[in-house]
């Protein structure tokens, strides 16, 4: 049974309650032919420019960086938590080597190219806006190098407007 989602205007929906130690987050990004859902825990939310925005973070070796940096339109998903095993192995397996959303049992639907899993509470749907690579020689508290990328290359920042909320009507 499809899903129906209520659109909100990100003005109507308010502060969202993120907590990255209690929840996850789906960064949706497609590529026209397929869908990637990565997992991720580093994000937040604010208004610059005018307008509402979302904070995510993404490692450069990461698949879904190249995709977000061509097609500069994305989803930010929050699952319930009987979908936490699913969110784990988004977060564990690569969209390079196939459909990993269809692997986890999720059901991606999209908004013109962009999907989001039919199985979530609330989407973001945004366009970036600014994208900024971490530098070690920026780091004002140069003991989060070893703690958090002593493997990996530094994150790269990703400001995205966001532009429309959809709400899970059966939530």
């Amino acid at each position: 049974m499809r899903k129906e989602f209520a659109s909100l205007a990100p003005e109507e929906y308010g502060a969202l309650d993120f907590r990255p130690a209690r929840d996850w987050m789906l960064i949706g990004v497609g590529d026209g032919e397929g869908e990637n859902l990565m997992t991720a825990s580093w994000g937040g939310f604010g208004f610059a420019w005018g307008r509402p925005i979302a904070l995510c973070l993404i490692r450069p070796e990461r698949y879904t960086h190249g995709l977000l940096l061509r097609e500069r339109r994305l989803s930010l998903s929050f699952l319930p938590k009987e979908h936490h095993e699913a969110m784990r192995l988004c977060g564990t397996l690569s969209g390079r080597e196939g459909n990993k959303s269809l692997r986890a049992g999720l059901h991606c639907v999209r908004k013109g190219n962009v999907p989001y899993p039919e199985e979530a509470d609330t989407v973001l749907l945004c366009r970036l806006l600014y994208a900024e690579g971490m530098k070690k020689e920026d780091f004002c508290d140069a003991s989060l190098l070893p703690r958090f990328y002593a493997e990996g290359g530094l994150h790269t920042l990703f400001l995205c407007a966001v532009e429309e909320v959809l709400v899970n009507r059966e939530s």
